[in-house]
């Protein structure tokens, strides 16, 4: 059995300082590379994986099934009685297994060069570029006014309420077709879109925005961390771009 001992999210500079601890440690070490799309990492499977032959440990498929549900893969690492899940910013594209601590998968990520499309959004308010390793090559922000509260009751809540709901509509149409202004050039070099913000608003301007859909670009399901979309968030969102989920497991008896 395997028990969560820590959880939190790490830049590529902090990653690579775990990488370089693990290798430090004492005892026998065991990696595992698996792509999103490894029945490993199916949901409901049955928790006693083997890799390239290798029966696994139980715990350590308990460790692999609670991460199930990441979109990029999972790079493990364990010693006898704790186990390192890397869920990185970008999905793993080679599966492994080696009976030693290896960090290159992780690295090799890092050093792709990787273009992303990268739309923010509060309600009323958007940040939307492309961005190129940590450089953003261009952007467009803007705001709009969008109603949030109404006191009367009546027939007058149920016209603010259309009023509301046709600002919404607009936004997100302006939303999209500042999108396809400046993701069209780049067609060919964007790797994959990343949404930041609120949530609610995310989804409901994914399923208004064509465009998204009919350009056959990769939107992530990741949610980039983002307090304010404007021009100075955009400038600084390559760090959220670049950041891996850790999760920490401990071999419990």
């Amino acid at each position: 059995m395997a028990t969560v001992s820590e959880r939190y999210f790490a830049g590529q500079a902090r990653v690579r300082r775990l990488l370089d601890e693990l290798c430090q440690e004492d005892g026998a070490f065991h990696s595992l590379y698996l792509k999103s799309s490894s029945p490993h990492l199916m949901p409901n499977r049955p928790r006693t994986p083997s890799a390239d032959g290798m029966s696994l440990p139980d715990w350590v498929g308990d460790a692999i099934g609670a991460v199930s549900e990441s979109e990029t893969g999972v790079a493990l690492f364990w010693n006898g009685e704790r186990a390192w899940a890397v869920l990185p910013p970008f999905p793993i594209e080679d599966e492994r297994l080696t009976n030693r601590m290896d960090g290159s998968g992780i690295l090799d990520i890092f050093e792709r060069n990787i273009s992303t499309g990268v739309i923010l959004l509060r309600m009323g308010r958007f940040a939307i570029g492309v961005v190129r390793d940590d450089e953003l090559l261009i952007s467009k922000t803007d705001t709009r006014l969008v109603k949030n509260r109404h006191r009367a009751g009546g027939s007058s809540q149920r016209r603010f309420m259309r009023s509301r709901d046709r600002l919404i509509r607009e936004f997100y149409d302006e939303a999209c077709e500042v999108t396809r202004r400046l993701f069209e050039p780049h067609l060919n070099s964007i790797d994959y879109v990343l949404t930041g913000g609120e949530r609610h608003t995310v989804n409901g301007f994914l399923k208004r925005c064509s465009f998204l859909e009919k350009s056959g670009l990769k939107v992530m399901n990741r949610l980039l961390s983002v307090d304010r979309p404007n021009h100075k968030a955009l400038e600084r969102i390559h760090r959220e771009v670049w950041t891996s989920r850790i999760i920490v497991f401990e071999r419990a008896e």
